[in-house]
This record gives structure tokens, sequence and C-alpha cells, in this order.
């Protein structure tokens, strides 16, 4: 696989849906040693993402915004989202600079993902509690936030 074909595959793939640098990376190696009866040449593909960065395809930054506004907008607690940036393979300073410009009220955010899924009105079964404080902990919300939903009785 040379330079021109490797190209015009992430130029495929970035027209689909936006990319982080690690994420295309990964595809990019991985279709190499699919085409190549497995050998990887790393400096070719670092080569095209340059490129593709230097004329503005590629732009993590960009991503990690988008993803962000698109997960807040999910109804997940910044412990998720920072879980998923994660495993995009985005840097943690890059993911936090784009947290402290982000103005969500996450107490208000929990309160309002909990009511969506199970109603106003909060439950006086132990059980349905345990149940609604699982769903909030795994959608990323912090402890302390989710306790202070229930606390208020």
């Amino acid at each position: 696989m040379n330079d021109s074909e490797l190209y015009q595959y992430a130029l495929f793939l970035l027209s689909r849906r936006d990319y982080g640098k690690a994420e295309l990376f990964a595809r990019m190696k991985r279709r190499m040693y699919e085409k190549n009866e497995g050998i990887i040449d790393e400096a070719l593909i670092e080569a095209v993402l340059v490129r593709l960065s230097e004329q503005h395809f590629l732009d993590d930054d960009r991503v990690v915004s988008l993803l962000m506004q698109g997960y807040v907008r999910k109804g997940y607690g910044p412990l998720r989202i920072k879980q998923e940036m994660r495993q995009k393979g985005f840097i943690e300073s890059l993911v936090d600079k784009h947290f402290e410009g982000i103005d969500v009220d996450w107490f208000e955010k929990a309160a309002e993902v909990r009511s969506k899924k199970f109603g106003d009105e909060l439950p006086s079964d132990f059980k349905e509690k345990s149940r609604q404080i699982r769903y909030l902990q795994y959608r990323g919300f912090f402890g302390d936030m989710i306790f202070e939903i229930f606390k208020n009785e």
C-alpha cells in the first residue's frame, strides 16, 4: 500500500465522520496490515496523518469539542465522558482543556437524566432507589451528586 492509496483511504474515512488522530492511526494501521500481507509502515502512516493535519482535515481539538457536546446532550456525566475520550485515544490535557470551557451544571444534569428515565417522583423502595443509583453511576455521574439527589426525599 503506497502513500496515495493510504491518503485516499484516510480521506474516505474522514468523509464519513470525524476521527481523532489516534483512532485514525489505528484504522489505517489495520488497513495496511490487511493490504500488505502483514507489513506495516508506521512512518508512512505518520506522514499521511501530518499531511491531513496540515490540510485541516484532521483536528483533535475540533473532534474533542464535538464529541463532548454530543456526550453532554446524550446525558453522560463527566466520568463517562472522560472514559470515552480516553478510549478514543485523546490526550488528557486536551480533554481537561475542553472540560474547563464547558458550561454544564452536572448536578442538574444528573437530576434531569434521572427524571427523564424514571419520572419526577423519587423512589421510596430501597430496591428501586438502588437501581436508579446504579443507572446514574453507569452514566458517569459522581457518587456525591447522585446521593444528593436522593437525599432530598
